[in-house]
């Protein structure tokens, strides 16, 4: 089953609760991707839980990343151990359908980003993450980008080889591994992501990719190759040469054909625009037979 799970938090006041309960309403969905703010006691989550519940509303996608998973400094280290032992704690109080973990990010646009060392590194947190799920009995899922140690099909298939623990998953997000020479071979590239590894994905981020020639700065514009994430089916605007490439008729086709329930999470947008990727992803289901609930 594709769950609907955008990112909606429904705070603690009278007000906030409202507007929450307003916005699923819009968006017609009945699961949300949240996580829980840093000051949050376990009564807070616990009356989030019964509130949720009241409401028919199910936890789905539950994700704060934290820089430091994987560091090699050790107290960058242990801070994300501590911040991921909260969130397992704190998923598995309300019932959430998996925690998130972004890997590596520490690296990010610095020469050690793909380098067998910091891979390593990140192996070895994935084992100490994955035992930690266990005593939670919750699911970790991890997520990829070409600007961290998890750039690749290929790494994802090194992580689940290396982490033998059934409770380490996948948060798929195609964009991200779309690196610029896939940019006009989204089929093959999410092809490839359920051939290999659509029996991990639980969890599914949503968005679409633009490449262009050129980056404006100050002094005018850089000739360079450009990818960015766009909204879901957009269309190439003044800024972008082409936009809005990515095949999600395949996606939802491979999604439904799992075994599992996995969320499905517009991500990074406004509001307008966050309804507008989920209203193109629903009609792109609509058109090739496939239930988004």
């Amino acid at each position: 089953m594709i769950l609907m799970s955008p990112s909606i938090h429904p705070g603690k006041t009278a007000d906030e609760r409202e507007a929450f309960l307003r916005t699923v309403g819009i968006m017609g969905v009945r699961t949300v991707s949240m996580s829980t703010p840093a000051d949050w006691s376990d009564a807070d989550v616990e009356g989030v839980r019964t509130f949720l519940e009241d409401n028919g509303i199910r936890p789905g996608e539950f994700s704060g990343f934290h820089t430091g998973f994987g560091a090699a400094d050790e107290g960058e280290y242990q801070a994300a151990l501590e911040h991921y032992r909260r969130q397992l704690h704190h998923a598995r109080i309300l019932g959430a359908h998996c925690v998130g973990f972004s890997v590596g990010l520490t690296y990010r646009c610095t020469p050690q980003m793909w380098s067998d060392e910091a891979w390593k590194r990140c192996l070895d947190a994935a084992v100490d993450l994955a035992e930690m799920a266990e005593a939670a009995e919750m699911d970790v899922a991890a997520h990829p980008h070409i600007m961290s140690p998890l750039c690749s099909v290929e790494r994802h298939k090194e992580l689940f080889e290396a982490v033998s623990s059934p409770r380490m998953k996948a948060l798929m997000d195609c964009v991200n591994l779309t690196w610029p020479h896939l940019f006009y071979r989204t089929t093959e590239l999410v092809n490839q992501i359920f051939d290999e590894l659509g029996d991990k994905i639980v969890a599914f981020h949503a968005k679409d990719v633009a490449m262009s020639a050129v980056q404006r700065n100050e002094s005018g514009y850089l000739s360079v190759v450009r990818v960015d994430e766009a909204v879901p089916g957009a269309k190439k605007t003044d800024l972008y040469l082409e936009s809005g490439v990515m095949d999600y008729a395949t996606i939802l086709r491979r999604l439904d054909e799992l075994n599992h329930d996995v969320t499905l999470y517009v991500e990074h947008f406004g509001y307008e625009d966050t309804v507008a990727g989920q209203q193109y992803i629903r009609h792109v289901a609509r058109e090739v037979g496939v239930t988004i609930h």
